[in-house]
């Protein structure tokens, strides 16, 4: 699928994963442009007075954040990683890779991703260095049938598949990999619409039909200011961490997917696993001491509900601070989708609470801006214009938000992005308007 940024960056985005399994959402985009467009020109929030107050209670009350889902498929309690390398991959690259395999899965930044989805430290075998080259154009289905005939054929370069085994296939650069299908539909290509993702495929019945989880990692051009093997390793971390916490999304997901109230989330963000609920945070792909190498921070449901910041490891040092809106009403996308928003005919304006926390004095007030999702990603037109009473404040204060619906959206809802701004740190929170 391919995820849009919502920094205001042009850049390939560094990562996806392939939701085969997510209950039919295949194809369904939210807040697209449909028609003309009407005037749009800003409104005034009315004065609403009680804004609150500033509260040392941290975090102040705000609304329940989104939570990935357990579907009750496996996890992969004890991983094992097998990375895989074809024999024309760059030497130097290729011993990076290898290292950061050999390494990841003892780190601290694995356990605080990891442990509360019932996940030990993941261990590494030896490095499959295949005498066969990888060239041109490869689709999953190829793939998939190639690592299946490996196995069914008990080749000897390659580990045999265990419990907890992911095999992590590596790709040099120049190999363009194909997806068909997946949450937006269509074919994505590496690169360009993903720089990763995980997915399963099944053994023959001499194998006892075993399901086996695989990572696909191509090599992709450096972006957000990364080198090529910052991409990479970003990336990779991404879908380690979501191979193990929903090791088989085709068939039995585990945490596959967002709750149904913040199923919206999933729509912006292009996925509903832990790593893709973070891959679009401003400070999501960076360095810690332990490791010489680029990870993703990826979602925690412990943490998001406690108020602090829900990609983890958090920064250290950082006070986190959000707006979050308080959406009351159920609305329904496509016939198919029901959860929590806004409800707001076209030509009707409604205004609603924007409550502010931090799990921390954060010093001062910061600034707070709402946006229309697809004018902002630019999938669209707005359909919608916003008014704050304030654009400033702290923990426990409310702001007045005050939305009109101008003109009919695709599937009758549209997204909304809340931005919280202090000094050089954004965060952000999604909200749902239904017409």
């Amino acid at each position: 699928m391919r995820l849009r940024s919502i920094t205001g960056l042009a850049l390939p985005l560094l990562v996806a994963s392939m939701l085969g399994a997510c209950n039919g959402n295949s194809g369904v985009s939210v807040g697209q442009d449909a028609g003309d467009q009407p005037d749009l020109s800003p409104v005034s929030a009315p004065d609403l007075g009680d804004n609150g107050m500033v509260s040392n209670v941290y975090p102040a009350p705000h609304p329940d954040p989104p939570q990935v889902n357990d579907a009750l498929g496996p996890v992969l309690k004890n991983p094992v990683i097998v990375p895989v390398f074809f024999s024309n991959d760059d030497a130097t690259q290729k011993a990076s890779l290898e290292d950061f395999v050999s390494k990841v899965g003892a780190t601290a930044y694995w356990t605080a991703a990891t442990k509360e989805y019932g996940v030990n430290a993941a261990t590494a075998t030896a490095p499959v260095e295949l005498t066969e080259t990888a060239t041109g154009t490869l689709d999953d289905s190829a793939i998939q049938t190639w690592l299946a005939g490996k196995l069914n054929a008990n080749d000897p370069a390659f580990p045999a598949a265990t419990s907890g085994t992911v095999y992590a296939l590596h790709y040099p650069a120049g190999v363009t990999i194909t997806l068909q299908g997946g949450f937006m539909g269509g074919t994505q290509q590496s690169c360009s619409s993903f720089g990763g993702y995980h997915s399963n495929t099944s053994l023959d019945a001499n194998h006892g039909s075993v399901r086996v989880a695989y990572a696909v990692i191509p090599r992709c051009p450096g972006v957000r200011g990364l080198t090529m093997l910052e991409t990479t390793t970003g990336a990779e971390s991404h879908e380690l961490v979501e191979a193990a916490t929903d090791p088989f999304p085709q068939s039995v997901p585990a945490y596959g997917q967002v709750d149904d109230n913040h199923l919206y989330w999933m729509f912006a963000l292009g996925g509903g696993e832990v790593g893709d609920l973070c891959a679009q945070d401003p400070g999501a792909f960076t360095k810690f001491p332990e490791l010489p190498y680029v990870v993703q921070r990826t979602w925690s449901n412990a943490a998001a509900a406690a108020g602090h910041d829900p990609c983890v490891p958090a920064p250290a040092g950082q006070v986190y601070f959000n707006a979050v809106p308080e959406l009351n009403d159920t609305i329904t996308i496509g016939g198919m989708f029901t959860m929590l928003g806004v409800q707001i005919p076209v030509g009707q304006t409604k205004t609603i609470d924007l409550d502010l926390f931090s799990d921390g004095d954060t010093g001062g007030p910061w600034t707070v801006k709402a946006e229309d999702y697809a004018q902002l990603t630019g999938m669209g037109a707005s359909s919608f214009t916003f008014a704050l009473d304030r654009t400033t404040g702290q923990n426990g204060e409310k702001l007045h938000l005050t939305i009109t619906t101008n003109k009919a959206s695709a599937y009758n809802a549209g997204i909304f992005v809340v931005s919280s701004k202090l000094g050089t740190k954004t965060h952000y929170w999604f909200g749902l308007v239904g017409e």
